[in-house]
């Protein structure tokens, strides 16, 4: 007679939540990070910016703005993630 493979037990599968939460936005950010390298378009941007820097825009286009960046940035209490 042929045995028949038992599923394994759930608490050798079960995870904690914090965990798979972690492993979740690692892995986000890589699949973001690949569809961006994989963009056909990202070259031509970047021609165009540099042939056409007079399009482009400057922190002077938004006065303000690098300030609200970094008093955002100081209120972000998030600890760092390791890449």
């Amino acid at each position: 007679m042929m045995a028949i493979d038992t599923p394994p037990q759930i608490e050798r599968l079960d995870r904690a939540l914090p965990a798979l939460g972690a492993e979740a936005v690692r892995l986000s950010g890589r699949g973001a990070e690949m569809r961006h390298l994989a963009d056909p378009l990202d070259h031509t941007w970047e021609r165009l910016a540099v042939e056409h820097p007079e399009a482009c825009s400057t922190a002077a286009d938004y006065p303000g703005w690098a300030e609200h960046v970094a008093a955002l940035a100081a209120t972000n209490h998030r600890p760092k993630e390791a890449s």
